[in-house]
């Protein structure tokens, strides 16, 4: 008895520990964007704020793009479209690439499943040279579309990993019985596939929508110039060679990280069924 009371007591700690060490940093992400600079730096840490004040985001909102150019807003939208746009993208890839993998048989299937595995072993920064060149001679530097032809590219193949297992859980006498009624590849796909693996839609729009979100380098290659900045290459507007603006850089962090956030919050139910069910085949 005493044993299992402790092992439970440990449980619980273990939790709170853990809870602790994921919300503490998030909320030493907040906290101070609503602080003045003097309060900011205080020594010792304010663990409560002594005094709340809005004018980090006024000014990121309002005060930068007049002064210094950096648009956070201009940014955030930038940063919707393109990641938008390619998240699509990477869905009808990789559901396309996935029903092939798990209903096809085809001499060099595996091999091609390895390949795609190899694809994702690689660091990504062994190919910004030749996509910066491709991009150059094409003119889409400083141009969204850039990114969203090269995103795609980086996430479709682990996106059409998960979704090659998950449609191979799906019973295929259901796609017989449709396919006894007349119905093509294409309703079988669009009526049935995609209905019933509406988890694993879910769970890739939104792997590829964070991951591209979170996107740095990539972005900072192609999409330098101002008024195609994604929101993360504007955080990195803040920092400076000798300053960093840390009201600026807080406050737009704290806007960064709400898309994210809220998208898992609402749909982390689906994330979490469309990635437990495509992890394993039957």
């Amino acid at each position: 008895m005493k044993t299992r009371v402790l092992s439970t007591a440990l449980y619980y700690f273990l939790i709170v520990l853990l809870l602790l060490c994921i919300l503490v940093p998030i909320y030493w992400l907040i906290m101070p964007s609503f602080l003045p600079p003097d309060e900011m730096f205080a020594f010792p840490p304010h663990l409560f704020p002594r005094t709340f004040t809005l004018k980090n985001y006024y000014d990121l909102i309002v005060t930068y793009p007049k002064t210094v150019t950096i648009d956070m807003l201009l940014y955030l939208r930038n940063s919707f479209i393109a990641c938008g746009i390619a998240s699509c993208i990477v869905l009808v890839i990789s559901v396309l690439a996935g029903y092939a993998l798990a209903r096809s048989f085809f001499p060099g299937k595996g091999t091609l499943r390895t390949a795609v595995i190899l694809t994702q072993m690689m660091p990504a920064v062994l190919f910004f040279i030749p996509i910066y060149l491709f991009m150059k001679r094409l003119g889409l530097v400083n141009n969204l579309l850039a990114l969203i032809l090269i995103y795609p590219g980086m996430v479709a193949p682990f996106s059409t990993l998960i979704s090659e297992a998950y449609i191979a859980n799906i019973p295929q006498e259901i796609e017989e019985s449709a396919l006894l009624d007349g119905a093509g590849v294409g309703t079988i796909l669009f009526r049935i596939i995609f209905p019933l693996a509406a988890p694993m839609v879910v769970a890739i729009l939104i792997y590829s929508f964070v991951w591209m979100w979170n996107d740095l380098v990539i972005a900072l290659v192609l999409c330098h110039a101002n008024e195609v900045r994604t929101a993360s290459v504007g955080l990195f507007s803040f920092i400076g060679a000798a300053t960093v603006e840390w009201g600026g850089l807080l406050a737009g962090t704290v806007l960064c990280i709400l898309p994210p956030l809220l998208l898992f919050a609402f749909f982390q139910k689906f994330i979490i069924q469309g990635i437990l069910a495509g992890s394993l085949k039957t």
